[in-house]
């Protein structure tokens, strides 16, 4: 391959070889185990993890630009905000938004660790965001917060939790099967 490429450094058409070779890489990748738990392992990090990164950062945006108002409504808007409870809603902004921003955060990392294939962090980091988000349910409950907006991230978070295990179990499998090959060489 190496002489390939000098040949076609040499005809100036480097790139063309180039993206012959990753095409071709392409095609081959759904052949084996090895490559399609990879592509799921993407799929997984960058089709579910990272969008669910860029929900909860948006929620702690939310935070900020409820400043002039009680924070996500309230569970019943035809009573209006109470009174006794706004000064606590307000004073509770900053630390629901650190807990927005941890999980987004936390959300990113886990999309890293699953590439990296590092399982023990995934497990403390998925720990980390369930932690949160059932810290943060509590705590907006208590302050009788809207949780309409918890609803969907939690039901999503539950399809996560789930995904993570699925691809969990396959990368186990695949590696027993890669191991049995091996001694069976």
């Amino acid at each position: 391959m190496e002489a390939e490429f000098e040949t076609a450094v040499d005809d100036q058409r480097a790139f063309l070889f180039a993206l012959g070779c990753l095409f071709a890489a392409w095609r081959e990748i759904g052949k084996h185990s090895e490559g399609r738990l990879i592509v799921a392992t993407y799929v997984l990090a960058l089709g579910v993890l990272i969008p669910m990164a860029a929900l909860q950062f948006q929620q702690g945006i939310g935070f900020l630009s409820s400043a002039d108002g009680p924070p996500f409504g309230n569970p019943s808007a035809n009573d209006g905000p109470n009174l006794y409870l706004i000064w606590s809603q307000n004073s509770a902004i900053p630390v629901l938004l650190i807990t927005w921003l941890l999980l987004g955060m936390a959300h990113l990392c886990l999309a890293w660790m699953l590439v990296e294939g590092d399982w023990p962090r995934i497990v403390k980091c998925g720990t980390l965001i369930g932690a949160s988000m059932i810290t943060l349910s509590l705590f907006m409950g208590v302050l009788m917060l809207d949780l309409s907006s918890l609803r969907a991230q939690v039901a999503e978070l539950a399809i996560e939790f789930v995904a993570v295990v699925s691809i969990s179990r396959y990368h186990t499998r695949v590696l027993a099967d890669a191991s049995r090959d091996l001694l069976a060489r």
